[in-house]
């Protein structure tokens, strides 16, 4: 349910809908079965994730998709949305579960298409890097790891918005799968994105006005709320 919703939103559809999917899935979920859900993105029975969200036009032919490769614009595309699928992935209560080779950036259609060789010495650099990093942040974070998880979303639909509380820290995830900007406001007096160390100020009472580029994720610690 996790990756269906989630694939779903990032091709086009509506945040709301990977909300309520989520909603659904905690009330019937018992909390330790919700934290601690194998939540994965691809597996040896689906198409590989870079694949999935980049490729335009799947070709109709088993024979064509077993020697299809991704174009260089797929190709950026795809890794544009698969940091925000990661993204998300890591920031979700539960435990994350990456298939190999999706963190090294393979791609391939279905069985047996998605279980070529790692290939060591070869990985996607940028990729594996945004992984590690991933990693790195949600290990450091109690707060991703056992937070509270509270939905924020409507006001665009391209814009997935939820928060995760551990006491008095709160941390904001913001990811705009469009091709577009969007803007948003946080309450907060000064906010700190975890995965590039970008700050972000309040210039007044209200709180802190955020630009999301087309494609991009935010992982904010907020401090400090607005009057």
């Amino acid at each position: 349910p996790f990756r269906t919703a989630l694939m779903a939103f990032l091709l086009g559809g509506g945040a709301e809908y990977f909300r309520d999917s989520m909603e659904q899935l905690r009330e019937n979920y018992p909390v330790p079965a919700f934290y601690g859900a194998m939540n994965f993105l691809s597996t040896h029975d689906t198409p590989r994730l870079l694949t999935l969200l980049g490729c335009e036009q799947p070709p109709a032919d088993r024979d064509a998709r077993s020697h299809y490769r991704l174009s260089p614009a797929e190709r950026e595309r795809g890794t544009a949305l698969l940091k925000l699928a990661a993204l998300v992935l890591y920031a979700f209560p539960g435990s994350p579960t990456v298939y190999y080779g999706d963190e090294a950036g393979m791609d391939g259609f279905e069985d047996p298409f998605n279980r070529r060789t790692y290939p060591w010495g070869a990985e996607d650099r940028e990729i594996l890097a945004f992984y590690r990093r991933l990693c790195e942040v949600r290990a450091d974070s109690e707060t991703l790891i056992r937070g509270e998880l509270r939905f924020d979303t409507g006001e665009n639909d391209a814009l997935l918005r939820y928060e995760r509380t551990l006491g008095r820290s709160r941390i904001i995830i913001l990811v705009n799968r469009s091709r577009q900007e969007v803007r948003t406001g946080v309450n907060a007096l000064y906010a700190l994105d975890l995965l590039t160390q970008r700050e972000f100020d309040c210039e007044d009472s209200s709180g802190i006005e955020i630009t999301v580029p087309a494609e991009t994720a935010y992982l904010l610690r907020c401090f400090g709320s607005a009057e």
